[in-house]
């Protein structure tokens, strides 16, 4: 019995690549629409600017001190 057949690459080298960027796209747009979390104001990208606006507001705080 021969050893099973190892495959380098699911599509290509560079579909590889195209492909999980495409699905990991998909599910990240699906999941905005479907999380009722993300419809009450907690989206990825409010809570990401809260977060940068929180440590601009404490690196502004730190050099006024």
């Amino acid at each position: 019995m021969s050893a099973p057949m190892r495959y380098e690459y699911l599509i290509s080298r560079s579909g590889d690549i195209v492909f999980s960027l495409t699905v990991g796209t998909l599910a990240y747009f699906l999941n905005e629409r479907d999380n009722p979390r993300a419809q009450n104001g907690k989206t990825l990208l409010e809570l990401v600017s809260r977060a940068k606006d929180k440590k601009i507001r404490e690196r502004e705080a730190r050099r006024a001190v």
